[in-house]
């Protein structure tokens, strides 16, 4: 029933968005917001076809689900209406075309080639994810359509946070998402430039923009109900250097209160949650660090024997059908099914080989150095939320080294939304941008 529901949804919601984006121009920006709004909605707004719920790889099914149905009426609207406009090769498709086939020749010898099918149809839609930001703010699109998709996905994970820390009492929140851990590296990336841009971006909303300020601080909030350790590091890291960069680049009176304030917080919160915090990292339990140990080692054993790679989205399955790997394991020995090593990068590896890592770091470089080096050479608006972008990309790719989450649907699909969104504020800063209040 449930796929006829979704099934019916998708075919008459899909034409509409994309009339209504034709019709009118300017709801193009709504929909560009509803986009990012709602890659924050995880499991409430999606459906799996073909699908292994047991599996305990990354992706389990032919997994739709809004993002994807908003990314294809946009795309249709931006197709009819502005043909020649268009990008059709944005920043970085070459190389993401070179993932894509190396990701293709990894499922065709995987042992098990539909669940890497899995993961490749996710890449395409992922794609044109990133096809659509980049085209939709270059053929008219304002760009703060991507603020309010932030600023919405700020208030509710901030209603979460406190619904669940304090209605429901969890130790742990996970929010919209399976998992706690999930929840710092969907909001890192965000944070720096939502924060940022809500303290000094011009021509926004007043009341927005101080709602939007107090739900980044809700961010901050939610991630450290999520008890992450690293998460809350890094978090302090997004956080400081938006301030940092709003103070230097925009000084006001918003800019330092809302800094004294931040700080004050920081003293406070810290010293009432500083108990639990040191519990936390003191009674961790040994077996999680001894797992993740096991697994890595298992996807360095992997790379060993296969050069190449295990196939796409493998790991799991490889774990838990070879013997060589699995007599590996002593704390997860008891497991029916291996479980995902809890590093991207030795993920990568495992699964794609060396040509698959080399161009997974190569793509997710190019990113990040773009919006880095034009954040820094730029002293405009654009500038300053490129460099607040960079600081978000930092932060992911640090969590990389302890946790598998960039691969989660949420997570890779924000990601590829902020790329987009690097790439087109990037080509379209230049002589006459905006300035950031404050700098000469």
């Amino acid at each position: 029933m449930k796929y006829a529901v979704f099934t019916v949804f998708a075919v008459t919601a899909v034409p509409l968005m994309a009339g209504l984006a034709l019709w009118r121009p300017r709801l193009r920006d709504w929909l560009l917001a509803m986009l990012v709004f709602s890659t924050v909605m995880g499991d409430m707004a999606n459906i799996n076809f073909l699908s292994l719920a047991t599996y305990r790889g990354p992706d389990r099914g032919l997994e739709v689900n809004l993002t994807d149905l908003i990314a294809l009426a946009l795309a249709a609207a931006l197709v009819a209406r502005h043909t020649r406009r268009i990008q059709w090769l944005p920043f970085n498709t070459l190389w993401m075309a070179a993932f894509f086939a190396v990701a293709l020749l990894a499922t065709l010898l995987a042992p098990w080639p539909l669940l890497g099918a899995f993961t490749l149809f996710k890449l395409v839609k992922a794609f044109l994810l990133f096809w659509v930001v980049v085209n939709a703010l270059r053929t008219g699109v304002r760009p703060v359509a991507v603020w309010y998709g932030m600023a919405g996905i700020a208030g509710l994970m901030t209603v979460l946070a406190v619904k669940e820390k304090y209605l429901d009492g969890l130790y742990r929140i996970n929010g919209p998402f399976d998992h706690s851990n999930s929840i710092p590296l969907f909001v890192n990336l965000i944070l720096p430039v939502l924060l940022f841009w809500s303290l000094t971006g011009t021509g926004l909303p007043r009341r927005l923009a101080s709602f939007a300020t107090l739900a980044s601080l809700g961010l901050a909030f939610a991630v450290v109900a999520t008890m992450s350790r690293a998460g809350i590091a890094l978090m302090g890291l997004g956080v400081a250097g938006a301030l940092v960069l709003a103070n230097r680049r925009a000084a006001s009176r918003r800019v330092l209160a809302t800094t004294a304030l931040v700080a004050i917080a920081v003293l406070v919160g810290g010293g009432m949650a500083a108990d639990s915090l040191l519990d936390r990292v003191r009674n961790a339990p040994e077996s999680s660090e001894e797992a993740r140990d096991e697994f890595n080692h298992a996807a360095g054993l992997m790379l060993d024997d296969h050069p190449f790679g295990v196939g796409l989205n493998q790991f799991s399955h490889v774990l838990t059908t070879v013997p060589r790997y699995r007599d590996n394991l002593v704390v997860m020995a008891n497991e029916e099914q291996g479980g995902v090593a809890h590093h991207i990068y030795r993920l990568t590896a495992a699964e794609m080989g060396w040509p698959g890592l080399l161009l997974f770091l190569v793509i997710t470089g190019r990113f990040l150095w773009l919006a880095l080096r034009r954040g820094w050479r730029l002293r405009t608006l654009e500038g300053s939320l490129l460099a607040c972008l960079g600081i978000g990309f930092v932060t992911l790719h640090l969590s990389g080294f302890l946790e598998w989450g960039f691969r989660i649907t949420p997570i890779f699909y924000l990601f590829l939304v902020m790329s987009g969104f690097a790439v087109a504020v990037a080509d379209q800063a230049g002589p006459r941008a905006r300035p950031v209040p404050g700098v000469a």
